[in-house]
């Protein structure tokens, strides 16, 4: 398979003298956070070019209302995963008549890497065609595909804060830009989704937000970054503002905050399981921030146009996926022994498990909350 550059694709002649259509294949099915960041590339393809190309993005099902309308998408196709491999071959043979002129794979997964052997084969034997019909070749197929920086993101988790920070995982956000030809300046934009959940909102929710409020997230899928309901609750007791509790039914930790404000009369509305996409984008877009775990929430609010407090255990923001907002904050723990892995699955402590998480005081999230509030 021939490979060109996305200058030379989107500028470029065929042999005959015509121009050839500039047409874009991005594929990223999940997960919540990483659509976001990954949405940078957008941003970014926009900007290299005067003219603006055709753009068509992969997402899985459950992530497709984060893209659904988004101005620079022309196509967004929309994978279940459900149907396995025989449903994304069959995805793969019609994309592949859809000629794109340069794929870039946000994603770097098996079913992306299947994709690009599908590819490769029909790009072979549509060469070996040309050739025995004498035709003219076609324009070479550009494909590139995201690094995730394995061996950085792994010395960092076994050398700890002793690796240099030169040689620790770049941001995600810039990796996603620079892979399609940005700067890497260029920063995800979902600000589309605010006014298309607006129109969705549940009504109670719309007195509700009259007022000033904060958006508090107080779970997470692994149990080693979540930080304790009782901190996010003596956060929320000394800041002072009515509080948005988002979350889903299985969250039970959203629900026990909520049960704790509900006992101390504290203002608060629960936007447990009440929201879709949009409608948490709405409601993340127009409040004063963001607190919560390290969660693809927190990216959410930034690409909205909100600051975010991350708060950050087994993790580090340093790992590629901080806050990428300049007023937004991250709270990290100055124990040794973190970053230990992606999800603090791999926490040694035997009598003290999440001592990271522990270690971050109720003091240092309110601190963060009153800069980015201005409260």
């Amino acid at each position: 398979m021939q490979t060109s550059t996305p200058s030379q694709s989107a500028g470029s002649t065929s042999g005959s003298g015509a121009a050839i259509k500039t047409k874009i294949l991005m594929i990223r099915l999940s997960s919540l956070g990483d659509v976001i960041l990954s949405t940078s590339a957008l941003t970014a393809v926009r900007r290299r070019s005067q003219v603006r190309p055709e753009v068509h993005w992969v997402v899985s099902r459950e992530y497709a209302t984060l893209l659904k309308g988004h101005p620079l998408i022309d196509k967004l196709w929309v994978f279940d995963r459900a149907l396995g491999l025989r449903g994304w071959l069959t995805l793969c043979n019609r994309l592949w008549a859809e000629g794109y002129t340069e794929i870039y794979d946000l994603h770097s997964t098996t079913r992306s890497r299947i994709a690009k052997l599908y590819f490769i084969v029909r790009e072979y034997l549509r060469e070996i065609s040309q050739k025995e019909e004498d035709k003219p070749e076609a324009a070479p197929l550009f494909w590139r595909t995201l690094n995730k920086e394995r061996l950085k993101l792994n010395a960092y988790f076994l050398f700890k804060k002793l690796w240099p920070k030169n040689l620790r995982p770049s941001p995600l956000v810039e990796r996603f830009a620079k892979l399609v030809g940005g700067c890497g300046e260029e920063r995800p934009d979902l600000v589309h989704l605010v006014e298309a959940g607006a129109e969705q909102l549940p009504y109670d929710f719309i007195d509700f937000g009259q007022n000033p409020y904060l958006c508090v997230m107080p779970s997470s899928k692994w149990d080693g970054k979540k930080w304790a309901v009782r901190n996010f609750f003596e956060v929320i007791r000394t800041a002072g503002l009515p509080v948005v509790v988002l979350g889903s039914f299985q969250d039970r930790e959203s629900a026990l905050l909520a049960k704790l404000l509900e006992q101390s009369g504290l203002p608060f509305y629960s936007g447990i399981g009440r929201f879709d996409f949009p409608q948490l984008a709405t409601v993340l877009g127009h409040s004063v921030g963001y607190v919560g775990n390290d969660t693809g929430l927190a990216h959410l609010a930034e690409a909205v146009g909100s600051r975010a407090v991350m708060i950050f255990g087994p993790t580090n923001p340093e790992m590629g996926f901080g806050p990428w907002n300049p007023e937004s904050k991250s709270i990290t723990t100055s124990l040794w022994c973190s970053p230990c892995g992606k999800d603090g699955r791999f926490c040694f402590r035997v009598t003290d498990r999440f001592a990271c998480q522990r270690n971050i005081l109720p003091k240092h999230v309110s601190a963060a909350i009153h800069e980015i509030a201005g409260a």
